[in-house]
């Protein structure tokens, strides 16, 4: 009998039919919530996942996820007319943004009048209008950053989780990747995940993510399904490392930036032959499709890097 579990709590036993477990399939999924990184730093310090504990939030970039939230907002109708507020970039960087006041109707807009500018400077926001409807986002948005700056949000934890993921040699069990084949052997990663999953759910009772795992059994229809799933993850990961070097070939960049992808390159395919061997000898079979992929991957890299010396 093996178990399955939903936010890591046993749910349903499944009958392994006397086999041993080849892996897990794992899937999740992760509803908004903000949390102080110092929390988050000691989930991952408590249940042995200190090694992938997220770095600390940049501010910067707190604040244009915040901005991009309120990209636009809908202020108020006069009539048939509706007006909306615009946060917008006026620097790569995202640092700097311009209120804009926008009036539509019937999809048209009418008008678009630039109101005041808000503005990420040395760790505080600061930001100048007369609009009143304007100043009031803006407070909002300066707001929210004191109060979120050094929290992580839902996408720092499901980027964690995918490292893990990663580390554990994914394997894609639905194209999309939203469902995942984790070997048993490292299966242990997951459930220390899901004792952080409990944490989060407990800190926040109305919080809806969830991580769930069932067993695959260590049989030969099973055995079949992963090498499958193995090599055609395995292809999409080398066809892409392919595709990047006929690309590379081609691209007229610097001495530097050539070398810095080629050494990308290199590690993604040798990343991908370590993947293949690990998966071959688990599954005790051939994998015949990869080895043709890692040659072709092989012959190019060797005439890129030989092109660069």
């Amino acid at each position: 009998m093996e178990r399955a579990k939903v936010s890591g709590k046993e749910v349903v036993f499944l009958s392994g039919e006397g086999a041993s477990v080849l892996g897990y399939a794992v899937w999740y999924t992760f509803s908004r919530f903000t949390e102080h990184k110092d929390v988050v730093k000691e989930w991952f310090s408590k249940h042995g996942l200190a090694e992938f504990t997220p770095e600390d939030p940049h501010h910067p970039n707190v604040f244009k996820r915040i901005c991009s939230e309120y990209k636009e907002k809908r202020i108020k109708s006069l009539g048939s007319t509706e007006v909306y507020l615009l946060v917008r970039p006026i620097d790569r960087a995202g640092r700097v943004r311009k209120l804009v006041m926008e009036k539509r109707s019937e999809g048209r807009r009418l008008s678009y009048e630039v109101v005041g500018e808000i503005a990420y400077d040395e760790g505080v926001v600061r930001y100048s209008t007369s609009d009143p409807d304007a100043e009031e986002v803006a407070r909002e948005i300066a707001g929210r950053f004191e109060r979120e700056k050094d929290c992580h949000t839902e996408e720092t934890l499901r980027r964690a989780l995918l490292d893990i993921i990663e580390r554990s040699g994914k394997v894609k069990l639905k194209p999309s990747g939203s469902v995942y084949f984790i070997p048993a052997r490292d299966f242990h990663y997951i459930e220390k995940f899901a004792r952080i999953v409990e944490e989060i759910r407990q800190r926040h009772p109305d919080n809806r993510t969830e991580i769930w795992f069932a067993p695959i059994m260590d049989t030969e229809q099973f055995r079949d399904m992963v090498k499958l799933k193995v090599e055609d993850t395995l292809q999409e990961t080398l066809d892409a490392a392919i595709k990047r070097m006929v690309e590379l070939s081609s691209d007229t960049v610097d001495e530097r930036e050539r070398e810095r992808r080629l050494k990308e390159i290199a590690a993604t395919v040798d990343n991908a032959a370590k993947v293949a061997d690990r998966y071959s000898k688990m599954l005790r079979q051939s994998l015949n499709r990869t080895d043709r992929l890692l040659e072709r991957a092989r012959t190019i890299l060797e005439k890129l890097q030989r092109a660069a010396e």
